[in-house]
């Protein structure tokens, strides 16, 4: 029914199906919010102790039993494997393929084993995670079907900006001694030097830095960092006012809050992510998303004091041993 084969480069042909396939997946899920693959990965390669592996899955058009029909992508995986072995997976369906049985075929041709010489499907992961995002009644099906467990979940909420339903964006001061500077381009060196910085002192698991590295390599938008009295960076808040449509209103993200471990507990979260809000709002959002892990109790508090309401629930799934937390 289905073929595939690893690579580490798609060829041209394939490389076109396939960015038309994920470019075609996200315009179908943006309004669900299910996961996507950025159209980058399609063309990403191995890079500092990360080996990159691409999977092309094909199947006869329109799943014809015909031997004469010609081959076309139907899904895509692509795993990023690390020097520990510990593989992310990204996973995506054509959206006129989808419910037909695609990833149940692959499961069940490939298996789950990742204990074996060469690890899974000789990629070398020793383990395997993969995000769903939103309810995924399709993932809630594979995985259950196949005893893979949920390892951590995250939240989306959301604030209103505008509107009948928005609430006023209370003033919120840095503490004593620190300071907000202006916001700068996501890129900007001063800003990746500042970011590193904080990430320094985040005390963030290998596994969540790399991902956050991954993230800013393929996004963009602005960052308001924070110093102490020293000039310090101590915190920063990446956030993206490029708008998109979400439940029917204009939307944008809040990235990324994050504090370095002195500056915890201290107001300053909630000064950036304040100063973050108000900068959507001028941008003309009227809604504000963002995602955090709802066994962060800080950030939740924080969030609810701030009027944000859970609006979606997203789920880790994973194969084998992995010591680490999560990343998102």
């Amino acid at each position: 029914m289905i073929s595939y084969q690893w690579c580490s480069t798609l060829e041209s042909g394939d490389r076109d199906e396939v960015l038309a396939l994920v470019e075609a997946a996200a315009e179908y899920d943006e309004e669900a919010g299910f996961s996507k693959i950025h159209p980058d990965d399609v063309d990403s390669a191995d890079r500092d102790g990360m080996r990159v592996l691409h999977l092309p899955i094909k199947a006869r058009r329109d799943l014809s039993g015909r031997d004469d029909a010609p081959l076309v992508v139907v899904a895509y995986l692509h795993l990023q494997v690390d020097c520990a072995g510990l593989g992310t997976a990204q996973f995506v369906v054509h959206p006129k393929y989808r419910s037909r049985g695609i990833a149940t075929v692959l499961v069940e041709e490939m298996g789950l084993e990742t204990t074996a010489d060469g690890g899974w499907g000789g990629t070398g992961a020793t383990a395997l995670r993969c995000w769903a995002f939103s309810t995924h009644p399709a993932s809630e099906r594979l995985t259950r079907r196949f005893g893979i467990p949920a390892v951590s979940r995250q939240w989306t909420l959301f604030r209103h900006l505008s509107g009948p339903f928005s609430s006023p964006l209370e003033e919120a001061e840095p503490p004593a001694g620190t300071t907000i500077a202006d916001a700068r381009p996501l890129h900007d060196p001063a800003v990746s030097e500042a970011v590193a910085q904080v990430l320094d002192s985040a005390s963030l698991v290998p596994a969540q830095r790399e991902r956050f590295v991954d993230e800013v390599r393929l996004g963009g938008g602005d960052v308001l960092v924070a110093t102490d009295a020293t000039g310090s960076p101590v915190g920063f808040v990446w956030y993206d006012p490029s708008p998109f449509v979400h439940l029917e209103l204009d939307a944008a993200w809040v990235r990324a809050l994050v504090l370095s471990q002195s500056a915890r507990e201290s107001g300053l979260g909630t000064a950036l992510l304040t100063d973050a809000l108000k900068a959507l709002r001028e941008a003309k959002a009227q809604i504000a998303l963002v995602r955090i892990d709802p066994s962060d109790a800080g950030a939740v508090r924080m969030c609810r004091v701030m009027a944000f309401e859970q609006e979606e629930e997203h789920s880790c799934y994973q194969v084998g041993e992995w010591s680490d937390v999560p990343s998102f």
